[in-house]
C-alpha cells in the first residue's frame, strides 16, 4: 500500500493583518514516521513547503499560500492507493474539504483520510464534505489499522476512533502512544531547505533548525483550551535519554544546532525536564533551543529558568493569559500571574528572551479587567519582557466558549480565527489590544531603550531573537510576495 499525506496550504482571512506563521510540519513528519515503520510506502505533499512565496485569493474573504486545491489533487502518483489529508486547525476547514472534493472528483476510487487536530472535533462534516473517512486523535495506531482494513477489503466501519458514511466510532482512549518507541519524525519527506531559506518560523529562527516534540498533551482543564478535548488530560512525555537520541540525530543527519520544542507542556514532570537540561548542556558542539509554543507557567521558577539558560535556551513563552485574577479564575486557569515579572527578570539576566501571551475579550471580561491587563502589562515591560502577544478570543470547537451565547455571530468554521472579525465587539477589543501594544513598546522603550534599540537592530540585520523581529521582517516580504503572485496572475 502507498500513502500520500498532505499538508494543506496555509489559510487565512485577508482581514487578519496578524496572519500565520507556518513551520517544518513537524506533526505530520512524525505520523509519517510511524506508518512507514509498519511497512506502508509514505509521500508527502506540503501544499505549502512547495511554494510558500505564493499568494492566492481562497473563495471571498481568504488568502492561501502555496499550492491550489486542484493542483495538489492532480499531484497524484498511480501507485497512490491512498490519501491523508492533515488539519491542524479552522482556518483550514474549508481548504482541506475543497481538497478531498478535487481528489475525489479525479480520483474516485482513492479512499481519502481526514485527520489532524482539528479534524478530531468535527468528522462528521469533513465526511459531509467528501472524505471517506476521518481518524480522530492519535493517528499512529488508528491510521495503519484502517490501511490494513482498506487492503484486505475489511469494513473498517467497527474501528474505534475512525468515522466514515453512517458511521463515527468516538475514541475509546486519549493519548495512549508509547512516545520512546515512536520513531523519529520523517522530515526527509520535506524540503527543509525551503523552510530555512524562510527566514521565519513557528518560532525564531536560526538557521538550519528543527522542530521536536519531546510530550504530547497537557494535565490542565484551561476553558478556551482545545488540548484537554484531546488528550484527555492525559500527559505522555520521551524520556530524557529519547530525547537526546533525537537531537544527536538531527545533529548528525542535517546538521542541525537548533530546536523548537513545540511541546504543550514541556515541564510537568520536573525530574526529567531537569534531566533534559543536563544532558542538554553537555553536548558537544553545543545546542540551542526555544519554546514557540510556550511553557506551562505552573513548571517554571529561577532554578528550572537557570537549568534551561545552561543547557542553551534562547526563547521561551509564558501565558498569562490576564493581568486579572477575576478572568484568571473564568478561564479556569491556577497560574500564579505574580510570579512572572520575576521570571522575565531572571530570564533576561540569563540572557533568554521572553514573550508573554494575553487574550482580549474573554466572556465575563470587564473594562476594568482590561485596565488591570494594561497596567500588568505595563509591569512586565519594566521588568523586561521582549514583547508581547494579544489576540482576540475565538471558541474553538470542544471547549466551553464554543457554546457561550456572547461568541456567537460567527457563520463558517473557518471564521474561529485569532482575529475574529466576526465579533460584534471586534472593533472596540481591536483598539484596546492597539493602544495595549503602544502602552507596552512606550514603557519598554522607556525603561529599557538599549534593548529596543538591539530589537530594532535585529530587524534590520536579519538576526531574529524574538517573534517579533521576525514578523517585521516577514510582513514586507509577504507584501512582495502577493504583488508578485498577482502580477503573474
Amino acid at each position: 500500500m502507498r500513502l500520500l499525506l498532505i499538508r494543506p496550504p496555509v489559510v487565512h482571512l485577508r482581514a487578519d493583518f496578524y496572519g500565520s506563521i507556518p513551520g517544518i510540519p513537524s506533526g505530520l513528519c512524525y505520523l509519517a514516521a510511524a506508518v512507514r515503520e509498519q511497512g506502508v510506502e509514505v509521500d508527502l505533499l506540503d501544499c505549502y513547503g512547495e511554494d510558500p512565496h505564493r499568494f492566492y485569493r481562497f473563495r471571498r474573504r481568504w488568502r492561501a499560500r502555496g499550492l491550489r486545491p486542484e493542483e495538489a489533487a492532480r499531484r497524484m502518483d498511480p501507485e497512490v492507493t491512498a490519501v491523508g489529508i492533515s488539519v491542524h486547525c479552522a482556518a483550514e476547514h474549508t481548504m482541506s474539504a475543497t481538497i478531498a472534493r478535487e481528489i475525489k472528483a479525479l480520483h474516485p476510487e482513492l479512499p481519502v483520510i481526514v485527520g489532524g487536530y482539528h479534524a478530531t472535533f468535527l468528522p462528521e462534516e469533513f465526511v459531509e464534505a467528501g472524505a471517506d473517512y476521518v481518524v480522530m486523535g492519535e493517528g499512529e495506531s488508528r491510521l495503519p489499522r484502517l490501511l490494513r482494513a482498506l487492503e484486505s477489503g475489511e469494513d473498517p466501519s467497527g474501528q474505534e476512533g475512525v468515522a466514515g458514511r453512517g458511521f463515527c466510532n468516538r475514541r475509546e482512549s486519549k493519548y495512549t502512544v508509547d512516545l520512546d518507541s515512536m520513531p523519529f519524525a520523517a522530515v526527509d519527506l520535506v524540503d527543509l531547505q525551503a523552510y530555512w531559506k524562510l527566514g521565519y518560523g513557528h518560532g525564531p529562527v536560526r538557521e538550519p533548525y528543527m522542530n521536536i516534540l519531546t510530550s504530547r498533551g497537557c494535565p490542565y482543564d484551561c476553558a478556551f483550551c482545545q488540548a484537554p478535548g484531546m488528550c484527555g488530560r492525559r500527559w505522555l512525555a520521551k524520556s530524557p535519554g529519547r530525547v537526546l537520541e533525537e537531537v544527536r540525530y538531527h545533529m548528525d543527519a542535517y546538521g542541525v544546532r537548533d530546536f523548537h520544542i513545540q511541546d504543550e507542556n514541556f515541564g510537568v514532570d520536573r525530574e526529567r525536564a531537569e534531566e533534559i537540561c543536563r544532558l542538554l548542556a553537555e553536548l558537544d558542539p553545543p545546542v540551542t533551543f526555544c519554546f514557540p509554543s510556550g511553557v506551562k507557567m505552573e513548571t517554571l521558577d529561577e532554578s528550572m529558568l537557570e537549568l534551561l539558560a545552561a543547557a542553551g535556551c534562547r526563547y521561551i513563552s509564558m501565558s498569562p493569559e490576564t493581568g486579572s485574577r477575576r478572568v484568571l479564575e473564568l478561564m479556569n486557569k491556577t497560574a500564579n500571574i505574580e510570579l512572572v515579572p520575576r521570571l522575565v527578570r531572571r530570564a533576561r539576566s540569563l540572557g533568554i528572551r521572553t514573550c508573554t501571551f494575553f487574550v482580549a475579550g474573554y466572556p465575563g471580561e470587564t473594562e476594568s479587567d482590561r485596565r488591570e491587563t494594561r497596567a500588568y502589562v505595563r509591569r512586565l515591560a519594566r521588568a523586561g519582557v521582549d514583547e508581547m502577544v494579544m489576540p482576540v478570543l475565538t471558541p474553538f470547537p470542544a471547549t466551553a466558549s464554543m457554546e457561550e451565547p456572547s461568541l456567537q455571530g460567527w457563520t463558517e468554521i473557518d471564521e474561529l480565527c485569532f482575529s475574529p472579525v466576526w465579533r460584534s465587539d471586534y472593533r472596540s477589543l481591536d483598539r484596546y489590544r492597539l493602544v495595549t501594544y503602544l502602552h507596552f513598546y512606550a514603557v519598554k522603550l522607556l525603561h529599557h531603550p538599549l534593548a529596543a534599540l538591539r530589537q530594532l537592530w535585529n530587524v534590520f540585520t536579519g538576526r531574529s531573537e524574538t517573534k517579533g523581529e521576525m514578523t517585521a521582517r516577514r510582513l514586507p516580504r509577504d507584501l512582495l510576495d502577493s504583488l508578485m503572485s498577482a502580477l503573474r496572475r
